[in-house]
């Protein structure tokens, strides 16, 4: 019996007992559905980094951070830990060939506005004149926060798009008129509009953060004038980013940063230290994230391929006893071992390919949906169809053997004699 034949009588065997086969192809289909869609999701969640990753300066942000020494004197931050603003304008002195920006980001503060008797919530930033640079945010009317409003402390802010509509009627309207805020907890200060941003969102965040018409939250305002609002110091930071000019070797750069921070002013510190922290060395790390993550979800979507691969061991090793006269006649008529093998090995290799492709579909299909559900679409790696195809004939084989082999060594006689 040809290849051809076996085939046949294979597909003619799953259309006699259809729910059956169903039952026995969903553990199948769920692991095989599991991998594609982790495969998907994974891409899918790596694009969405990567759109945040780029939103934020890409390649050329740096961060730089206060942290601990190996072994510090002392487990708890003092002021005189902190990076100041001389030592942020002596690195840009020193640096001016790779420096292009310093980008403060001093926190942020909840609070309410209210626009015709309504109350909408709103996050105000307090930022320096770099940070646009890292948001990539473009100013539509107006201008940003300048180096000026930092250092007379003004109250002044960048509102977006949609507030400046909703607000004023207009983007260009809204330049130059006041808005008050109510702080949490309680304090309202009164800003002037000095320019109006083009709000923009993408990927994941947009899902995270609900109705994008509707979410119209952050406002910035100079990170000096909220220090004071907050009765801080203005001039003293746990952290600043940068961006590095176009050309710059990110990550000789970050030793040579991090040797002149701490050669410079940490020397005589006994606890702390700068770190500065590349794009790429960031991207890495979540990647490496992502990777445990899929990794750990294909583990159970593994767990649920075994338990598969048992339900068709079984369903052949009834499919053998339900056939045994068949098989007496066969090895009767002088049918050898290896036909009677190769007739079950094939028809537990159809139940799997079978159940991977609808497996495959249904994957695809669920990352899709999720795709859309998060704004980022990605097709699933050729590489994972490939594997779930391979690892579906492999089950096939590896649990439809032993039915085989057992089929293919029953005694014609019994087998003719079996009720």
């Amino acid at each position: 019996m040809g290849l051809f034949e076996n085939i046949s009588m294979a597909l003619a065997g799953l259309r006699a007992n259809k729910m059956r086969a169903f039952l026995t192809m969903l553990g199948i289909i769920i692991g095989i559905g599991s991998v594609i869609a982790i495969s998907t999701l994974g891409s899918i969640m790596e694009a969405s980094v990567m759109d945040i990753f780029n939103s934020q300066g890409g390649s050329n942000l740096m961060q730089f951070y206060v942290t601990m020494k190996s072994e510090p004197a002392r487990e708890y931050y003092l002021d005189e830990d902190l990076i100041t603003g001389e030592m942020i304008d002596a690195f840009e002195e020193r640096f001016p060939d790779e420096v292009e920006c310093v980008i403060i980001n001093n926190g942020s503060t909840g609070g309410t506005m209210n626009i015709r008797h309504k109350e909408y919530d709103v996050t105000v930033y307090a930022v320096s004149p770099g940070y646009i640079r890292q948001s990539m945010t473009t100013v539509e009317a107006g201008r940003y926060i300048s180096d000026r409003d930092c250092e007379e402390l003004r109250y002044t802010c960048v509102i977006s798009d949609k507030q400046a509509e909703k607000l004023f009627g207009s983007k260009r309207g809204a330049i130059g008129k006041r808005i008050t805020v109510t702080l949490t907890g309680g304090d309202m200060i009164d800003l002037t509009v000095v320019g109006v941003y083009k709000y923009q969102i993408s990927g994941i965040m947009s899902t995270m953060v609900g109705n994008i018409d509707d979410w119209n939250n952050e406002i910035y305002m100079p990170y000096t004038t909220m220090g004071r609002l907050q009765g801080a110091d203005t001039d003293t930071f746990f952290q600043f980013n940068i961006n590095t000019k176009t050309g710059t070797d990110a990550q000789k750069f970050a030793e040579k940063a991090e040797n002149y921070f701490n050669d410079t002013f940490y020397r005589d510190n006994d606890s702390m230290q700068v770190r500065c922290f590349t794009a790429e060395s960031q991207m890495a790390m979540i990647d490496e994230m992502l990777g445990i993550l899929q990794l750990a979800i294909s583990v159970i979507a593994g767990i649920s391929l075994l338990v598969g691969g048992i339900g068709v061991m079984n369903i052949m090793l009834v499919s053998v006893t339900e056939r045994t006269r068949e098989i007496g006649v066969r090895k009767a008529m002088g049918a050898p071992n290896s036909a009677i093998r190769t007739q079950f090995i094939v028809e537990s290799i159809i139940i799997c390919l079978i159940g991977g492709a609808v497996g495959i579909l249904t994957g695809i299909g669920m990352g899709n949906i999720a795709g859309l559900i998060v704004g980022t679409t990605a097709p699933p790696s050729l590489g994972s169809i490939l594997l779930a195809v391979g690892f579906s004939m492999a089950i096939g084989i590896f649990f439809g053997y032993y039915p085989a082999n057992r089929a293919a060594k029953l005694d014609p006689i019994e087998a003719l004699r079996y009720e």
